[in-house]
């Protein structure tokens, strides 16, 4: 299932021990390429939390989950399809990259900042305030569906995708929350 609060936590910690494996493995790829004194600029979708279950990303994945849950229930997905769909994701925190990146013993960290970005990439403003829901929805709807869209298709069919979109934009234009 989509929730993440229904992940048990043994397989949470497989995913924490596969990225650790797979960044381990492509610093140490990419450390070999550098030139001397060469740099590196790495940009990932993270965490602030050390908890894996905090964070907007499980907003997000619990929104989908709402969304298409409701076209199970209208009968427009088949229950079946929903239980064998996954999101399989994993966003480590600051502290989990340093600590990978502190075991690669060619590699020193300059700096490390961390970023928020609010998921409607059309709101500059500053605070909790969305000045238009409704549009701001669809603009985080659209921005999901840039990024899931396929996996979505592929696994529910192209139909389902403008139903399910059209969903997120409401849910998302009702709750202001998500947005920061």
């Amino acid at each position: 299932m989509l929730e993440i609060m229904t992940t048990p936590i043994s397989v949470v910690r497989q995913y924490q021990k596969l990225f650790e494996k797979d960044f381990s493995t492509f610093l140490e790829l990419c450390s070999n390429e550098l030139v001397s004194g060469g740099q590196m600029l790495l940009t990932f979708l993270g965490r602030k939390s050390e908890d894996v279950f905090d964070g907007d990303q499980n907003t997000i994945h619990d929104l989908i989950a709402q969304a298409l849950r409701s076209l199970v229930v209208e009968g427009l997905v088949e229950k079946e399809k929903l239980d064998s769909f996954n999101i399989p994701t994993y966003m480590p925190s600051v502290h989990e990259l340093k600590t990978v990146i502190m075991q690669n013993s060619k590699l020193v960290i300059n700096q490390i900042h961390l970023s928020e970005s609010n998921w409607d990439p059309y709101d500059d403003s500053e605070g909790d305030v969305v000045a238009n829901p409704v549009e701001s929805g669809l603009n985080v709807a659209n921005s999901l569906r840039a990024v899931l869209g396929a996996l979505l298709a592929s696994h529910f069919g192209e139909t389902v995708q403008d139903i399910l979109f059209s969903r997120l934009t409401e849910s998302q234009g009702s709750a202001e929350w998500i947005y920061r």
